[in-house]
């Protein structure tokens, strides 16, 4: 397999989690382990860091997954929040105390540090915590609503 030929593999994706079973199919057939050269599954490993570290948005190339539009759709209705699409997470800011239980029953979680709820897999934790910013720019970002309340003018 050449360089251009891994590169076109990942032509097409539609997410972050599709560009990640492509690499891991490529992984089993280039691994030197199993009978892959050790260039090929560097070249794999530069592409696949390439991919993630360049901030490739998936979603502007692709509709939201069907859960987070379901999601979505259980939450756009409330008044004076934020609804972010990043990466394939969903995250919350605004005022959010008064629907703290509906929350937690959707299985959103609170994220102290960044004082913003989020829902979407946990995988593990990340000693190295990035800002919103970085997270951003690495997965890119949607926001789906900003809604505040307007206020009276005297």
């Amino acid at each position: 397999m050449t360089q251009i030929q891994i590169e076109n593999e990942f032509i097409g994706i539609e997410g972050i989690n599709a560009a990640k079973k492509i690499y891991k199919i490529l992984a089993r057939k280039l691994h030197p382990d199993v009978g892959g050269s050790t260039e090929m599954f560097k070249i794999l490993s530069e592409v696949y860091t390439n991919i993630l570290e360049n901030g490739t948005n998936f979603l502007n190339d692709s509709a939201f997954d069907l859960e987070i539009e379901k999601i979505i759709s259980q939450i756009l209705h409330y008044e004076d929040i934020t609804i972010e699409v990043i990466g394939s997470w969903i995250w919350l800011t605004g005022n959010t105390k008064p629907i703290k239980e509906v929350l937690k029953e959707l299985n959103f979680k609170y994220a102290s540090k960044k004082m913003m709820w989020f829902y979407g897999e946990m995988k593990g934790r990340n000693p190295k915590q990035k800002s919103m910013e970085d997270i951003k720019a690495k997965y890119g970002c949607q926001t789906v609503k900003t809604k505040t309340r307007g206020k009276i003018s005297a």
